[in-house]
């Protein structure tokens, strides 16, 4: 019931929220460093011992931040985002989340932080191998995760309509459904388009 008021409180406030929303959309040099992925099973004596590497993947990100709530000094968004590496330890995300934007009137620089949730999968080299002195089986060993990430960042603005995203750095995990769970931190920078 108090949720209800209170919602009933904000509707007046959405239109003169929804007047100053901007758009923003955004693309991002997008490296990550991946720890904890499985690689394949290597046959001992005694049975199979499971790999995991740790490595770096460079690639690029984007996404769109809606804004749903804009107050004075603060805005709450929606962010959807990606990014992609291809290949062999390469690396694709696709998260949705929460963002908080300060809006100092005293300096330039916007900082935020945000709260994602979504997917992840990884690619590394397969190091299986079938007997303990066979050869590995090759190929790549994909692995998909449910994943969340917690990231903050600073954007400048530019001219009126672009900002350069200064630094944005994250950290999160992969909750593995058949393998075990990485980890991952993310340091991005790029150029943010308002709309």
């Amino acid at each position: 019931m108090r949720s209800l008021r209170f919602l009933c409180f904000l509707a007046p406030l959405l239109p003169l929220c929804a007047a100053h929303a901007q758009v923003l959309a955004y693309v991002t040099y997008s490296p990550a460093h991946l720890a904890n992925v499985e690689t394949g099973a290597v046959a001992t004596t005694t049975g199979y011992t499971e790999q995991t590497a740790s490595y770096w993947s460079s690639g690029v990100g984007g996404g769109v931040t809606v804004p749903f709530l804009r107050l004075p000094f603060v805005s709450f968004n929606l962010d959807l985002r990606g990014s992609t590496r291809p290949g062999t330890a390469g690396v694709d995300s696709a998260l949705v989340g929460v963002k908080l934007a300060l809006h100092p009137h005293l300096v330039r620089l916007k900082p935020y932080v945000q709260v994602s949730g979504g997917y992840l999968d990884t690619r590394t080299t397969n190091l299986s191998t079938s007997t303990v002195n066979g050869p590995a089986e090759g190929g790549t060993f994909d692995n998909k995760y449910a994943a969340y990430e917690v990231l903050g960042g600073v954007d400048y603005p530019l001219i009126p309509f672009a900002d350069i995203r200064i630094i944005e750095v994250g950290a999160g995990q992969g909750i593995g459904i058949d393998s075990r769970n990485a980890m991952f931190e993310t340091v991005n920078t790029g150029l943010v388009v308002h709309f």
